[in-house]
């Protein structure tokens, strides 16, 4: 079984609910500090996109997975969120939010939270209503085929947001890099990609899968970037405290970029 067999068959195992708890809920979605890595992400969203240099008629979430967090400081400043994953019960965990179907995630700490930093005095209820309005569409994807979409993404995106997907699915570190360059497709000439990833990360847990990841370091993220066709802008990187270290996986940091597609690419 080649390396991308054996990552779809263990994703067939993924619980969306499981890799909720585990990477969103305590203790790591503390909001008491900015030292915990949940509230250090929405910072690292909430001032990359309210520069206002980011902004145009689409943005593709490439991988989303069963989360919207990522999405909040954006939604200010585009007119269509294209959510994207590989995995149909992850597409419908995000349709059920946007729905605002009863029993999905609670992700109201975390709009509270990105409101309060953004510091705009924005009613919560006001941030979620226009995330859900402007989330209009939720398609699946494929990183590794040359058409992650199965068809070219017309017109192409002003931006690009991705978190913590292509390493998790790539099964090496050449993998990894022809993903990033697929999905760059997607993405028009001068647009700008936002990145979040693990670092030094082999596995994690959702439920009854375990998951292979990609051990990235620092100069892993600015290689594939560059091969890409990208240039970065900004590189920020996370040490994972040992207080955070649960069991659920093995990262050891988390990376936030923020790069430009040449413009002639």
């Amino acid at each position: 079984m080649s390396g991308l067999s054996a990552l779809r068959e263990g994703y067939e195992r993924f619980d969306p609910r499981a890799y909720l708890r585990n990477n969103y809920g305590p203790p790591r979605a503390d909001f008491s500090s900015e030292e915990f890595v949940v509230p250090w992400k929405l910072r690292c969203l909430a001032e990359t996109f309210g520069t206002g240099e980011i902004h145009g008629r689409t943005l593709i979430d490439v991988g989303s997975g069963p989360t919207i967090y990522q999405l909040l400081s954006a939604c200010d400043h585009f007119e269509e969120i294209v959510a994207t994953d590989y995995l149909a019960v992850n597409r419908e965990e995000l349709q059920r939010w946007a729905r605002g179907d009863p029993g999905t995630f609670d992700w109201s700490p975390f709009i509270q939270h990105v409101c309060k930093i953004e510091g705009r005095g924005e009613p919560w209820q006001e941030k979620e209503r226009r995330l859900r309005a402007r989330l209009r569409r939720i398609l699946p994807i494929d990183v590794h085929r040359s058409e992650p979409l199965g068809a070219p993404l017309q017109p192409r995106a002003d931006a690009l947001l991705s978190a913590f997907c292509l390493e998790a699915v790539s099964p090496d570190r050449a993998a990894f890099c022809r993903a990033l360059t697929n999905v760059s497709s997607l993405l028009r000439p001068g647009g700008h990609a936002v990145l979040l990833g693990a670092l030094g990360e082999s596995f994690y847990l959702a439920g009854p899968a375990r998951l292979p990841v990609v051990p990235l370091d620092e100069g892993d993220v600015r290689r594939a970037l560059d091969g890409a066709g990208f240039v970065l802008r900004r590189l920020r990187c996370y040490a994972m405290p040992p207080a955070l270290r649960t069991g659920v996986d093995d990262v050891e940091g988390v990376f936030f970029a923020h790069a430009q597609k040449a413009p002639g690419e």
